[in-house]
């Protein structure tokens, strides 16, 4: 197994046309996983969604949970991208908060590959590396923005802070997504300003 970009693979595309096949296995993967499930969910309908054939799909990914694997390290790399995009120009890091909250929910409800993921039943933990890894990525990315663009003061401490605030913040928006539109408006009421307060003493006033 090797690694392409964010994705682990058999084998490495060394051509654009590999990469788009690829890219369109997952896709396919996605499609079937949110509409079969991912117990019924099968490689010969992946690729007949593809439009490829199976043997195709092997040489990329073994087995059913690799691609799940690679599809929640696409999440990743989609997610970073849009939150780096919408944080351009965003003035407070109070909104920096809101941003990266909101575009996690956003992607959750709109993006096929995250619904595949949550589908999938494997859970985030089963599908890294190491423990904590996608968190880690996004806590030490949002850490440094702090720093740089707010002049929060970088410290041990400011790290679990943040963190924390990310692992409070997921479970927030998953909590909300759940919940009627006025009780989803309730929880994130309460739960925005316990963020604020977690990073509030490591920026300045």
């Amino acid at each position: 197994m090797v690694t392409s970009g964010a994705y682990p693979l058999r084998r490495t595309p060394t051509q654009d046309r590999a990469s788009r096949q690829v890219e369109r296995i997952l896709d396919a993967a996605c499609a079937e996983v949110v509409e079969r499930g991912y117990d019924a969910a099968s490689t010969s309908g992946i690729a007949k969604r593809a439009e490829i054939a199976v043997g195709s799909v092997y040489r990329y990914f073994p087995d059913k949970r690799s691609l799940i694997q690679a599809i929640e390290r696409r999440n990743q790399a989609r997610y970073t991208e849009a939150v780096s995009e919408r944080l351009a120009d965003v003035s407070s890091w109070r909104a920096a908060v809101d941003v990266t909250l909101d575009t996690f929910r956003e992607m959750h409800r709109t993006d096929p590959g995250f619904r595949a993921v949550v589908l999938s039943g494997l859970g985030d933990p089963e599908l890294e590396s190491k423990p904590g890894e996608f968190d880690d990525q996004h806590a030490g990315e949002f850490a440094e923005l702090l720093a740089a663009r707010f002049g929060a003061r970088d410290s041990r401490d400011f790290r679990l802070a943040v963190t924390l605030s990310i692992a409070m913040g997921e479970s927030l928006a998953h909590l909300a997504d759940r919940l009627s539109a006025d009780e989803a408006e309730y929880v994130l009421d309460q739960g925005r300003p316990v963020l604020y307060n977690l990073l509030a003493p490591h920026l300045p006033a």
